[in-house]
């Protein structure tokens, strides 16, 4: 069997305690169309043996790993960035299941065309708990998603370390979220050219349990408080909920409204359901993902207002 060839690209990601998901991550590099010429890891102080086994599984890759205890997404990513001996940069996240195309489609148009600064690919959730059915039944299907807004998640991204450069690198003052999309709207405001390929795609796990899943998306809201993005998202999140919650309090004035609010929650439900592709699912996961859609929101509008009010830390000190 042929060995796949090898282009330009260091390949970058960073890790703590994924142990676990070495094996199938490693195994996704073998089965990609074209190999990386260098993998750059930096970990941020695992205690499961997660460097351990990537060295000892990884032996027959170009690996380098870095190991910086303590250091955030951010910091990690910013480290392996700094050790990449290639311009083109592919990131990713160890605990994602890779297509074998992904690679090569993703830094197809970064090789191709010297005026693409980025490429933003796909993602697709996967997992079987209820938990993980629901978040995947109120995540946005990729092409009801406008590409040209479409704000890439470093779990399938591509980009020219230049402009990563110029755009600051990954806001490590950041808390534990929102790094990504910090960094993507920064290369946006200086006029990075971005590319979306839906086709260059990975699969990754969501949260297992409830908990988690409101912990998760609260985190996501905390991040981008304190970048300050997204605040007409957030404001938007707020009139459309705000109006759910006023109808029973006005209930107590007009005892004939409270029969809008079953209306009105069933009119948005359909109004969701083709949008994320409801009608192909269980009654119980369209119901799921309907319920998982609103507390999402309000968890990461949660999340926002507590890191507007407190700010980031450390902002200074970039």
């Amino acid at each position: 069997m042929t060995a796949a060839p090898h282009i330009p690209v260091s390949l970058i990601l960073t890790t703590r305690n994924e142990a676990a998901h070495v094996p199938l991550f490693l195994d996704g590099i073998r089965a990609q169309t074209v190999r990386p010429a260098e993998i750059v890891i930096c970990d941020g102080g695992s205690t499961d043996g997660t460097v351990e086994r990537l060295r000892e599984l990884g032996a027959d890759l170009p690996l380098r790993i870095i190991v910086e205890p303590g250091a955030n997404i951010a910091r990690g990513r910013n480290c392996a960035i700094r050790t990449a001996a290639h311009d083109i940069l592919a990131i990713t996240d160890a605990g994602c299941e890779i297509e074998p195309g992904w690679l090569e489609r993703i830094t197809e148009p970064l090789l191709r065309t010297p005026e693409v600064d980025a490429v933003g690919g796909g993602y697709t959730l996967i997992g079987q708990t209820p938990v993980q059915r629901w978040t995947r039944a109120s995540s946005l299907p990729l092409d009801q998603q406008d590409p040209a807004a479409f704000l890439p998640s470093s779990r399938s991204f591509a980009a020219r370390r230049s402009a990563i450069e110029k755009a600051g690198m990954y806001p490590e003052h950041l808390t534990f979220a929102g790094e990504d999309t910090a960094l993507v709207l920064r290369m946006k405001q200086l006029g990075a050219r971005f590319v979306t390929r839906w086709d260059a795609r990975v699969h990754w796990y969501p949260r297992a349990t409830f908990r988690a899943f409101l912990r998760q998306h609260y985190l996501y809201g905390l991040g981008d408080g304190e970048a300050r993005n997204n605040g007409s998202r957030y404001a938007r999140t707020a009139i459309k909920w705000s109006f759910f919650i006023a109808l029973p309090a006005a209930a107590l004035i007009s005892p004939w409204l409270l029969f809008l609010l079953p209306a009105a929650l069933l009119a948005y439900a359909s109004y969701l359901c083709p949008i994320y592709r409801w009608r192909s699912l269980p009654m119980g996961e369209r119901i799921g993902g309907y319920l998982f859609i609103a507390m999402k929101e309000w968890s990461m509008f949660a999340g926002y207002l507590v890191g507007r009010l407190r700010g980031a830390p450390g902002r200074g000190e970039q």
